[in-house]
Formats: structure tokens, sequence, C-alpha cells
């Protein structure tokens, strides 16, 4: 490379014999001439003022903006727009300030600071910009597997000059500290970004960092950042995490278990029609399943003062809070006891197919001597059941049984035509092959021996979790791969409240993906007075999408609430 003006300010011997020494003791710098050093929580730097011309500073973020394709970036982490790697990169300004700043000069000074072993050809550099309500939450960058990876992570800062130190333009980078098991929990230090400044750290297992969501309506929080490379050290051994205690359904009076659910929902015909639209898209939205009066009465009981919030982390996995059932209202308790009671369990069975009952088979066997299904055994089910009123029923529907039944598996009608509920489809047709192989053929067109077979039934025993959720600016969930209650099938139910304002720029959606994919299968929005259900394979993924600051602009108290559960077989 030809020489070239020095771009960067001057480290002369001086100084980086006190940041090496500040960095191989663990002693704080405060200000060593712009440098600070700081080793809580976790070994980092910012210097200030990196750019000795300050003309050239405003020429590279002009050209970096002018010139670059940034694409977004959404997912459970993230919310931003990224340029891709720009290592061969021709731009005039940028080329300069990369082979001074990655492969040169700094690259240098880095070694002797760090005492690591840099590698001067594998160095990663993209470009980022941050704007409204963008985020990156909390990760630790450390993903080597290898024993050559990831070493020192850094971020170039070219913010307008005006960007607010004391916070209010937001986009800090938050720092973690972690516990005992490297699981981080409190954030204890937020970096402000300046323009035309440094900051760099150590990966390790407990750098865990977020960018905070930008709260600007008009500034970019734009910045060159990546990695250098060298050896790693040895991941630390973290514990297990356990999967949250499942219980068993509890038993409700029948006239309470009808208090709450709306009368169509818990006709037998409408459940049937329910089923056959469930079977062909693996979900379904049920709107005004709740008597009004009841639903408004749980809507007012959650914002109430006297009932105790609890933050539900680590960051790493999420942040939202979960009410604290000894201080539920008398109200709130008794609609967690109708969704987790047997009569709750044998309703889902028969709007689903799933053996959510101890009395329904996971293996169904014909309880009839038919031979199929013919259309004259039954009346047509409704297939409006989501849009109708309850007086919209004739009083030639089904009556209300005080004894609720499954129904047998030779009256389903399962018909991949039907017109799903939902948007689309939430994932593959596990649950429409799970039905479909009970309701198998033999080559005489009648119920295999085996299938008939009483002794081959194989009865489930149905477990869930329950949670009640408080969502706000700042809550989120997050994917991660020992999450336990992923890998396994089940049914989700959530009900939302105080939502009436939201919309789907507030985040706090619930997005369904495939496993290793990004395309989004299913996105489940919160709704008054609407239960939505949704079956998720082995393969299906779910996160809650990061609630923005655009929330207090919806509500009255800048909180909705969820509550979720998940049914087992």
């Amino acid at each position: 490379m030809p020489e070239s003006v020095n771009l960067l300010r001057e480290f002369d011997d001086t100084i980086i014999e006190k940041l090496q020494e500040s960095y191989s003791s663990r002693s704080k710098i405060d200000d060593l001439m712009g440098i600070s050093i700081s080793h809580e929580p976790f070994t980092h730097c910012i210097i200030q003022n990196l750019v000795s011309d300050q003309n050239f500073v405003n020429e590279l973020s002009s050209e970096i903006l002018s010139k670059l394709k940034y694409r977004q970036k959404n997912n459970d982490l993230y919310q931003f727009h990224q340029t891709q790697d720009l290592g061969k990169n021709k731009s005039k300004n940028l080329s300069k300030f990369r082979d001074q700043f990655l492969y040169g000069q700094f690259l240098e000074v880095l070694k002797k600071i760090t005492n690591i072993d840099l590698s001067s050809t594998k160095i990663d550099v993209t470009s980022s910009k941050y704007e409204f309500s963008d985020y990156l939450l909390c990760h630790d960058d450390n993903i080597n597997q290898d024993k050559h990876g990831r070493r020192i992570a850094f971020i170039y800062y070219l913010v307008p000059e005006d960007w607010s130190q004391n916070g209010s333009d937001g986009g800090n980078l938050d720092l973690f500290r972690v516990d005992e098991n490297y699981e981080p929990v409190e954030i204890v230090k937020s970096l402000i970004p300046r323009r035309n400044s440094l900051a760099f750290f150590e990966v390790s297992d407990s750098s865990f960092h977020q960018v905070a969501q930008i709260l600007s309506k008009n500034k970019t929080r734009l910045s060159i950042n990546g990695r250098f490379h060298g050896p790693v050290n040895s991941r630390a051994d973290k514990k297990i995490q356990l999967p949250p205690e499942l219980k068993s359904y509890d038993s409700v009076e029948p006239d309470t278990f009808f208090d709450w659910i709306a009368e169509r929902y818990l006709k037998p015909i409408n459940q049937t029609g329910i089923q056959m639209k469930f079977s062909s898209s693996s979900e379904i939205k049920l709107d005004k399943f709740f008597h009004q009066e009841k639903y408004d009465q749980v809507n007012k009981a959650l914002s109430s003062e006297n009932l105790k919030w609890i933050k539900k982390g680590t960051y790493n996995r999420h942040n939202y809070e979960i009410a604290d059932n000894q201080s539920l209202p008398v109200v709130v308790k008794e609609l967690l006891k109708v969704l987790t009671s047997d009569f709750m369990g044998l309703t889902l069975s028969n709007m689903t197919g799933l053996a959510l009952h101890p009395t329904v088979p996971k293996t169904r066997s014909d309880e009839t001597d038919s031979d199929s299904y013919s259309e004259d055994d039954d009346e047509e089910p409704s297939e409006e059941i989501e849009n109708q009123d309850d007086n919209e029923f004739s009083d030639s529907d089904s009556e209300i049984l005080p004894e609720l039944t499954t129904m047998s598996p030779s009256k389903r009608k399962l018909s991949e035509s039907e017109e799903n509920d939902g948007s689309k489809p939430c994932c593959s047709s596990s649950l429409n092959k799970k039905l479909k192989n009970d309701e198998d053929l033999n080559e005489n067109g009648q119920k295999s021996d085996l299938q008939s077979d009483e002794s081959q039934r194989e009865y489930g025993n149905p477990k869930y979790n329950c949670e009640i959720r408080r969502w706000k600016p700042g809550s989120y969930t997050l994917i991660t791969d020992d999450d336990d209650e992923i890998k396994k099938e089940a049914l989700d139910l959530m009900v939302y409240f105080g939502c009436q304002n939201w919309h789907s720029g507030c985040g706090g959606n619930v997005s369904y993906i495939a496993r290793d994919e990004d395309t989004e299968l299913l996105t489940v929005n919160p709704e008054e007075n609407c239960l939505a259900l949704v079956f998720r394979d082995k393969e299906t993924l779910r996160f809650t999408k990061f609630v923005n600051s655009r929330l207090t602009e919806m509500t009255s108290n800048g909180y909705f609430y969820e509550i979720y559960i998940v049914y087992y077989e």
C-alpha cells in the first residue's frame, strides 16, 4: 500500500505503555488524553477523536450514507440496517480509513495494548445504521467454536455532532453484569455514542451488551463496526437451564366454566367446524371468546395497583414481567382456573383434535363400525364461526351439553381445501399429518385392525404451563438453543388485555418461524377478547417481538397484558 497521510491520532510509546499496564493489571484509566479503560463489567476502552482531521470525518460519513447499500436486518434479536462486509470496498474515504485502522497503524497499537496476536487478514467490518425504534438486544458476540475466532469487537461512531449526551436520543451501548452462570442479569453501564469516537472490548463469555432503542425521530446512529480475530479462550461451562414445572388440570364447576366462555364456542357442531379449520393450518383465532362482561372485569383487574409484578430474565433469553400469583385478583384467578380446567382441556381437544384431555386417545380408533365418513352423517358445520354473534346461530343448532364430549374420529371431515381462519399457515402440516394418520384406511377401504383394536389406544397425560405477562417498552423474548420448551410439540394459547389501541408498529406481536430459517410463518397480534391457538411442532420456534417506545403513545399506562398457556399432550 502506498504511503498516505496519517489520518488517526498519535499513540506515542508513553500512552501505549500506560494502556498496556491498565489492560494487563485491570487497573482503571479515567482520562488519558481522551482515552479511558474500564474493566467493569468487562474490559472496554473508549478513544475520543480517533481521526485527527475533522473534515475527513465529515467526508467519510457523507460517503458512507450516499454510496453504500444498506439492507434491513430484522429478527428476534435486532432491527436495523447494515451493509455487506466492507473489507474490499473501494470507496475513496472508506478505503483510506479501513487500511489505516484495520490493517495499519491502529491494528499494531491494539496488539500491543491487549497483548493478543490479532490477525491481519481475518477482520470483519460493516457499517450499521440505526433509526427511530431500531435496536440490537442482549448478546455476547462470542460464537467461537474453533481455536481462532472473534477477540476484539469495535464500534467507530459517526453520529451527528448534536447527538444527545444525556441519553435522550437513545442508542447507548449498554453493558451487562453476569451472574455465576455467565447469564446477563443487570445493565451496569451505558456508553453514549459520540461522533469520531471508538469503543472496543474483548469478546468473552461475559461480554454481554446491547444497542438500546433509538429514541430520536430525526437522527441516525451511524457507525463502522466489526471484530478483530485471533486465538480464542476456551468457553466456560454453564449450568443447564431447568424447564418450567408442568402442572395437571384443576377441576371447575360447570356453571363457572359456562359463565366465562361464549355460548357459540361450546356447541359441538361449531367445535367440529373449528377443528376442520384448525387441522388445515395449525392455528386459529376465536373472536369474542369470553363473555364481554367477564373479559372487561379481567381487563380492569390486571391494571390494579395491588397486583405485584416480578421481572422475568435473564436478558439474553427474555425481558418481561409476570404476575405474582399470590396477589392475583379473584376474577383473574377464576379465569385461570377455567383455562386450566378439565373442561378446557376437553374443549381444546374438540377444537384441535389434539389429546389434551386424559379421556382422549393419542392413537385414535373408530368408535363405530362405519367404513368411512358420510357427508350426510352430520349437519354441515358453520363456516363463519369467528365473525358471527351469538344470536346469529339458529335455534336448530345443537344445544349446549352439560357435559362436553369428544368427537368420533369417523365424524371428522378433514378437508385440505378448507379456508384458513388465520392470515397464513403457521407451520408444516405436522398436525394435519398427525390427524390423518389416525384415519388411514386399509386396501379394502376399512380401518386397519391395528387402529380399531382397543388395546392399541394410547392415552396421554396432558400438562400445562401458564404465565400472566405484562408487556411494556423494552420487553421481548428471544429464541435460544437450550430452551427446553421449544423441543416439544405443544399448543400455545394466547389471550391479550389492555391492547385496544395496539398496532404492529409498537412491537409485542408473536412471530413463529421455522428452525434455522428467518422466514416468518405466522404472526399473532394482540387483539381484545380474542383467543389465539397455535400448534407448533419441534421445528417451529416462537418469540415475542421487542416492544418499543410507541406503546406509550397507544396505552394510558404504557402496558398491555397476556395470559399465555402452553398445553402438552
